[in-house]
């Protein structure tokens, strides 16, 4: 039986990005907003797949939704903050070829426009007496402001452009050595 090269999957402390804050903000990203990812899928699945009419995922089928949500998306909008600045791309966009820096400015605005959506759907949800599924902006749904896209799909959408940036922004990260994070130097 061959032995597992440990070196292969753990870098070592002096290379920086993986033992730095940065890193776990995003490993807290890619599992809290990885799961919310999923829970679209899920919803998307049991309401285009299965024929479900009201299918809003795992956590949907036992809390109301609009304020799960609204908690969700905050919560990763503070996490694309935390990275941002753990990261020191508020003061140098240069510092990682600029590719990092587009990235996740992308998810963080992008992201910061989800949040007020789902400000939207709260105001929307509680005017309505509670009712979840409310239109939000752009969602066909109940106090829908301009509506166009089937909720389900327009908020995996969000999501999937909200997430994908950020995790194509770690693969990145994670492949270069010798990062070092501004509170090393």
């Amino acid at each position: 039986m061959a032995l597992v090269d440990i070196g292969r999957f753990w870098r070592p402390a002096e290379e920086g990005f993986v033992r730095s804050r940065a890193y776990f903000l995003f490993l807290a990203i890619l599992g809290i907003q990885g799961f919310h990812l999923m829970e679209h899928v899920i919803q998307v699945t049991q309401r285009y797949v299965l024929g479900i009419a009201n299918g809003n995922g795992i956590v949907g089928s036992v809390a109301e939704i609009e304020p799960a949500h609204l908690i969700y998306n905050t919560f990763y909008l503070l996490l694309l903050v935390a990275t941002y600045v753990s990261l020191g791309l508020h003061h140098d966009s240069a510092r990682f070829g600029g590719l990092v820096h587009k990235l996740l400015t992308f998810a963080l605005g992008f992201q910061a426009f989800h949040v007020i959506e789902h400000e939207f759907k709260i105001l929307q949800y509680i005017q309505l007496g509670f009712q979840n599924g409310t239109g939000g902006i752009f969602g066909i749904g109940p106090g829908g402001v301009f509506p166009v896209f089937p909720i389900p799909l327009l908020h995996l959408a969000y999501n999937s452009l909200a997430y994908l940036p950020a995790v194509l922004a770690f693969v990145l990260l994670v492949r270069q050595p010798r990062y070092a994070p501004a509170s090393l130097r």
